[in-house]
């Protein structure tokens, strides 16, 4: 059995990965196979996430991603309706654009 650890890692600086450059939902949409395998930072709220925590829909005005972050070993807490900063590796599973997610800032608090 395996077990995830729901507290966040907080942090008073956030991490350096989470300051980069941020892609519109769209221009990954867009441009998927441009930016597959690459490593991008994107910001939204979230409209949807498993009840475990393990994935979430972010959406950002320009469009809307899937966000597995179960991969990376760590859950969030149930957030739909917050906004959130997600720092990951884009990737197409069937045809589809989607991040998985290293991590995610909510509300201050750090996930990774």
């Amino acid at each position: 059995m395996v077990f995830f650890d729901l507290s966040p890692v907080l942090s008073k600086n956030v991490p350096a990965d989470l300051d980069g450059e941020e892609l519109r939902i769209s221009g990954i949409l867009d441009n998927a196979t441009l930016y597959e395998g690459k490593m991008v930072v994107i910001e939204g709220t979230i409209e949807r996430e498993c009840p475990s925590g393990c994935w979430f829909i972010l959406n950002d005005d320009t469009g809307s991603i899937y966000v597995d972050i179960l991969p990376s070993n760590f859950v969030i807490p149930q957030k739909r309706g917050e906004d959130a900063k997600v720092y990951g590796e884009v990737t197409i599973k069937d045809g589809d654009p989607m991040l998985i997610g290293k991590i995610v800032e909510i509300g201050g608090e750090i996930y990774k």
